[in-house]
């Protein structure tokens, strides 16, 4: 089982269950684009690495379109903290903005309620 974590611009949260690993189709409306961009954030509580790090999945475009930016400061602080501690860097505007997919497999799902309700 997979869950898919979408964190919104405003930094609220919804999850979405997946019986299999969700692809850039299943994304592509929770992220409101049609070219997505791959990158990696420090996020503990939905990765299952040991380091916390984990895919994040957003709007490659986003900063093209024509519409204000909405940075997504909840992503952009992570994703940060990212490339300060594995000695990347990023061109400006080192800011990530819209909304956010990261896909977390769940191999034993009641474990994964019961850290939810103690993060909780």
């Amino acid at each position: 089982m997979y869950k898919l974590h979408l964190i919104k611009a405003d930094s609220t949260k919804e999850i979405h269950d997946y019986k299999v690993k969700p692809t850039f189709e299943d994304m592509y409306k929770h992220i409101e684009c049609n070219m997505i961009q791959i990158s990696t954030a420090k996020i503990p509580e939905m990765s299952n690495r040991k380091d916390g790090y984990t895919d994040i999945y957003f709007d490659e475009e986003y900063m093209l379109k024509e519409r204000q930016p909405d940075i997504n400061r909840f992503i952009t602080l992570r994703w940060l903290e990212w490339l300060e501690n594995t000695g990347r860097t990023a061109l400006p505007p080192r800011v990530i903005c819209g909304n956010v997919c990261v896909i977390q497999e769940v191999k034993d799902e009641a474990a994964w309620k019961n850290k939810e309700s103690r993060a909780s």
